[in-house]
């Protein structure tokens, strides 16, 4: 089926059910190795990545949406127009957006291992998905999400990421196959003791390497702190007692990209 012409109203339709479910379940999104993206901007980033769609859900698509709607009817991607009271049930935000597209997990796989973003305990969706943004923007080679790391296709995160998903490759990981997958490169552990730790701008980040950020409400784990060869800090002449695990992952991670731009 190409496009459904008939308008989906029912709240009991097996697709809603799937969708709702893949919104609420991490062991549904798990079976399935399927998700949810809401949201034109999201959704677009999808198409440019040629990720492959299951299935599009619209309502009352703006002039935009509707440009990415006839692009999916050339690719003969399923769209299938739903009533707004459909889309509310589907939605994961308070007010839907125009599109809402399913798709399997995509399959990006590393080119390179020279700067690791490895994210420990980090429990909020919002911080891991600013953090995954940001990996994204500056091109990291790989994201890693270490035991205790909230789930990648958490809606929150996808959220927050902005396309990240569909722009670098995301790695969960035990730590043994961390320790495996950063021989070879310099570890470094972002923290905010100064004692001992290098700041963040005197380190060598040219060199390949990687960047160890913990969750602000219980800091980086033990296994964290063991694979790190060193510590960095970003200095904080405010007085402030710490930053954003997102901030300041995204602060370090830019010091990275300056340096290699500078190469």
């Amino acid at each position: 089926m190409l496009y459904n012409r008939r308008m989906l109203t029912s709240t009991a339709n097996e697709r809603v059910k799937l969708i709702r479910s893949l919104q609420s379940q991490r062991k549904t999104r798990e079976k399935e190795g399927r998700f949810v993206v809401e949201g034109t901007r999201l959704v677009e980033e999808a198409l440019l990545s040629g990720s492959p769609f299951d299935f599009v859900f619209y309502c009352n698509p703006d002039h935009r949406a509707q440009a990415l709607l006839d692009k999916m009817e050339k690719q003969s991607i399923a769209r299938i127009e739903v009533s707004p009271q459909v889309m509310q049930a589907c939605a994961d935000t308070e007010h839907p957006q125009p599109l809402l597209a399913v798709l399997p997990f995509p399959a990006l796989t590393p080119n390179a291992n020279s700067l690791l973003l490895i994210c420990d305990r980090i429990t909020d969706p919002g911080n891991l998905g600013t953090l995954l943004r940001t990996a994204a923007a500056a091109r990291v080679d790989s994201a890693i999400l270490a035991p205790g790391t909230v789930e990648p296709f958490n809606p929150k995160v996808v959220r927050s990421s902005m396309g990240a998903h569909f722009r670098i490759p995301i790695e969960t990981l035990e730590w043994n196959e961390i320790r495996m997958r950063t021989q070879g490169l310099n570890v470094w552990l972002a923290d905010t003791e100064t004692q001992g730790a290098a700041r963040y701008d005197e380190v060598n980040w040219t060199r390949p390497s990687a960047i160890i950020i913990g969750g602000e409400a219980e800091g980086p784990s033990d296994e964290g702190r063991a694979l790190a060869e060193g510590a960095v800090f970003i200095p904080m002449p405010g007085g402030s007692e710490s930053l954003n695990a997102a901030v300041a992952g995204s602060v370090i991670l830019f010091e990275a990209v300056r340096q290699l731009l500078s190469q």
